[in-house]
C-alpha cells in the first residue's frame, strides 16, 4: 500500500480526484455485490436460507446489519438475475 501512496505524490489534483472518484465506483460496486449476496443467502437458498449468524461473519457485519443490508430492490435484483423468485416462506 505504502508504494501505492507515494505515487499519490506524482499526481496532479484533477487526476488525484478522478483516482479517488475510481475508488469510490469500486467501492460502490463492491457494496452492491455484498448486499446481493445477503438477499441471495437470505432469500434464495433452499430449503433453509444461510444463518444470519454465518452472514454476519463472512460479510463482516453484526446480525442486524446483515437484516437491513439489503433492500427489496436488491431481492428483485438478484430474482431477475436468476430467473426465479425467492423461496416461500412457510
Amino acid at each position: 500500500m505504502s508504494q501505492s501512496l507515494s505515487a499519490l505524490d506524482d499526481l496532479l489534483p484533477d487526476d488525484f480526484v478522478k483516482q479517488l472518484a475510481a475508488l469510490r465506483e469500486a467501492r460502490d460496486q463492491l457494496d452492491q455485490q455484498i448486499r446481493a449476496h445477503l438477499a441471495y443467502g437470505r432469500e434464495f437458498t433452499g430449503p433453509r436460507p444461510y444463518t444470519l449468524a454465518s452472514l454476519a461473519e463472512a460479510a463482516g457485519l453484526s446480525i442486524s446489519g446483515v437484516r437491513t443490508a439489503y433492500t427489496a430492490a436488491d431481492r428483485d435484483a438478484v430474482s431477475r438475475a436468476l430467473g426465479r423468485g425467492p423461496r416461500s416462506r412457510s
